[in-house]
């Protein structure tokens, strides 16, 4: 028979055990997004034409492969991993192919989306692989983490590194671009006719960090360890 104590400690480490694993899993693969009222093409998730209501509730990234979305269809199904070109906003939305909505596949199976509180419902233009400019609003932002410290794949190499914006074009469809692929507008402050592309930027190429072996503080037990400055704002 196990005492009362050591049942609840191995009880209580179990329950820690299945948290961290909850926790990673969390953490991988699959983001909550923004509730999206949106209609789903039946070619994609059956086998005929049409659209079927939904709402697309969070997204899911599997490295190496176009991002996916969760929906809810009107029949209480949960479909998984449905690519942006089956997503719709309205069920007039042109046909588009996956190559023509996103420029990349997901660097890794570690996502973080975020809705950047200045570019909420930001009009822009939207640069599609097909050449053609679309207007387009934002919606959220899909970032990737490296699944580990050993396989970072491209996400640590500043000039290969990218976001994805995922905008709700004007026609109908989803998108999600990297940053040099949207020129963003406004009426106060850019105006509608922006031209980020003829301003000569370049990609980042260089990482920058604050520490360095020239300041060495490794030998100051001091609270306020280093040299200090008397004077106003040094």
């Amino acid at each position: 028979m196990v005492p009362q104590g050591d049942a609840t400690a191995a009880t209580g480490t179990a329950r820690t055990a299945w948290l961290k694993c909850a926790t990673a899993a969390r953490e991988r693969m699959n983001a909550d997004i923004p509730y999206l009222r949106c209609h789903v093409r039946r070619s994609v998730i059956g086998s005929d034409d049409g659209l079927e209501e939904a709402y697309a509730f969070a997204i899911q990234s599997i490295r190496g492969r176009a991002l996916g979305l969760h929906v809810m269809l009107k029949s209480g199904a949960h479909y998984r991993g449905v690519p942006l070109h089956a997503v719709v906003l309205s069920p007039e939305a042109p046909s588009r192919s996956p190559r023509d909505l996103a420029y990349w596949d997901c660097f890794s199976s570690k996502p973080i989306v975020t809705v950047f509180d200045y570019l909420r419902d930001h009009e822009c233009l939207a640069y599609l692989p097909s050449k053609q400019s679309v207007p387009g609003v934002y919606l959220f932002t899909v970032d990737w983490l490296p699944d580990d410290s050993i396989h970072p794949g491209f996400i640590l190499q500043p000039d290969q590194n990218k976001c994805g914006h995922v905008i709700a074009l004007k026609d109908g469809n989803l998108a999600m671009l990297p940053t040099n692929k949207i020129a963003w507008r406004d009426g106060y402050w850019i105006g509608g006719d922006p031209s980020p592309e003829k301003q000569g930027y370049v990609a980042q190429t260089s990482v920058y960090h604050a520490e360095s072996c020239e300041r060495d503080f490794s030998k100051s037990e001091m609270y306020f360890y280093g040299e200090t400055s008397s004077s106003p704002g040094g």
